[in-house]
């Protein structure tokens, strides 16, 4: 099944869950806003789709998960509560390899392997997920209402490494998610259209 990284943090001492099947956690009576939440040295807000029933993160992207819930160092500061410290994968530098999920309402998929012409030395990995449930059900509601309407979300992790030497690695990491909602009734002519997301990137040298 899909990994989900907030429903194992909710698990840990010291952190409470929301409502029922919020993806969201709190953290010492803090309130979800004062968790500063990092992927790849980029800071994440909002981190949740739909409505807080699913995660913002594929599990099938992540490499760690460290969670700091006091004594932060200062570098980490602007939240009181935690910090989630994450960190993606590197790809696979021997082989291409991947791998799809279906579920009820969403699927998945990863794509990983070295980079061409690396030789050993770079690597890449690709990760999403979507929702299908509003065409699933799209039938349904345009009989009942007669408009046009649904939900969804999606997301994409990507990540490139090369190794120069034992002593210097660059990489690139990025992330990009977006959750949208739809309605269109063609005879009323009433329509809406709205989303939001979020977007990351980072360029790092070791």
């Amino acid at each position: 099944g899909e990994k989900d990284v907030f429903k194992v943090i909710q698990l840990l001492p010291g952190v409470q869950s929301g409502s029922e099947g919020q993806s969201g956690f709190y953290v010492r009576g803090g309130g979800a806003d004062q968790n500063l939440i990092i992927l790849d040295d980029a800071t994440v807000y909002n981190a949740q789709h739909l409505f807080g029933f699913f995660s913002l993160f594929n599990g099938d992207a992540i490499r760690s998960v460290e969670l700091i819930k006091g004594g932060f160092p200062a570098r980490y500061g602007g939240r009181l509560s935690s910090v989630l410290d994450m960190n993606m994968k590197e790809g696979n530098k021997d082989h291409y390899t991947g791998e799809v999920g279906i579920g009820l309402i969403s699927s998945r998929g990863l794509f990983e392997g070295p980079l061409p012409g690396s030789k050993g030395k770079g690597s890449f990995l690709i990760s999403g997920r979507r929702t299908y449930i509003d065409a699933l059900i799209q039938p349904a509601v345009v009989a009942q209402s007669g408009a046009l309407s649904g939900y969804f979300f999606y997301d994409l992790n990507a990540k490139a490494n090369y190794e120069f030497d034992d002593k210097n690695k660059i990489f690139l990491s990025s992330y990009f998610g977006r959750d949208k909602f739809y309605y269109n009734h063609k005879k009323n002519k009433e329509k809406a259209n709205f989303g939001w997301g979020n977007g990351t990137g980072t360029l790092g040298w070791n």
